[in-house]
């Protein structure tokens, strides 16, 4: 069964609080509603897809504030709308992903802010993790169907969720992150600086293998993605402007960036 189990636990990781989801009506129409909801990344964890179940609710929604509340929003929804208030969309993590040979199911990956679907096409509505928020996850040994996600402030989920498929998307996710952070680096280079990234000890950088690293002419080459962040950064400059393109970038590219030797 679809059943979501949340726990609360204290500091000697003892369960003081339990609380089920399923889509038992009683149990799914039983929660609040924050219709308008949106997700926070400092304090949203996890989402869950209930699209398909006996009730006119889409997503149930696992906050750290809100508590858990229900929404007729789609996860489709939620996230396009997350990333779209955010400097880089889905567009961005698609060109990322065709850099690094991830051709579906794209994460959202934006330097330590990171989700993860969990099943199926990240284009239809899934359940999504918030891995930046993940400190461990380990399998239910009463159904090993069932993993337990451990994550900051003492919440510990279990869902019905594959162990090694999960292995799979994170480290996508990493590879993600990785790249990010080598690419950063690559470019502060270039302007002969130093920066220093913190890095969260979570799930993510502590249990995941770090990605092999690319040759720094990969970087020099990948001309799509270097193209998107330029149009993310002035859309975001920018926002009034909506008739700059990404064509227009291309060309600002050509006849700028690359005629001065700066990429």
């Amino acid at each position: 069964m679809d059943t979501v189990h949340l726990e609360k636990l204290n500091e000697l990781q003892e369960v003081v609080e339990r609380r089920t989801v399923s889509r038992l009506a009683n149990i799914a129409d039983a929660g609040q509603t924050i219709d308008k909801t949106d997700i926070c990344e400092a304090t949203t964890f996890y989402i869950h897809d209930t699209s398909h179940w006996n009730t006119d609710y889409n997503s149930i929604v696992f906050d750290a504030h809100r508590g858990i509340h229900k929404t007729r929003k789609t996860t489709k929804q939620l996230m396009n709308t997350f990333a779209r208030s955010k400097e880089a969309n889905f567009m961005l993590m698609q060109a990322m992903g065709r850099q690094l040979e991830v051709r579906n199911c794209w994460p959202y990956v934006l330097g330590n802010t990171q989700f993860v679907p969990t099943s199926g096409a990240s284009r239809a509505s899934t359940n999504w993790i918030a891995v930046h928020h993940l400190k461990d996850a380990y399998l239910d040994q009463a159904d090993p169907k069932r993993l337990y996600l451990l994550f900051n402030g003492g919440f510990r989920l279990n869902i019905r969720v594959n162990f090694d498929h999960l292995q799979r998307r994170l480290i996508t996710v990493r590879k993600y992150y990785d790249f990010q952070v080598d690419i950063t680096k690559y470019m502060s280079k270039q302007f002969n600086c130093q920066i220093q990234i913190d890095q969260p000890t979570n799930y993510l950088l502590t249990r995941v293998p770090k990605s092999p690293k690319p040759k720094e002419s990969q970087y020099i080459n990948c001309r799509e993605i270097l193209i998107r962040i330029m149009h993310q950064i002035f859309k975001t400059m920018n926002p009034d402007n909506t008739r700059f393109d990404e064509l227009d970038m291309e060309y600002y590219y050509k006849e700028n960036l690359k005629e001065r030797g700066m990429l």
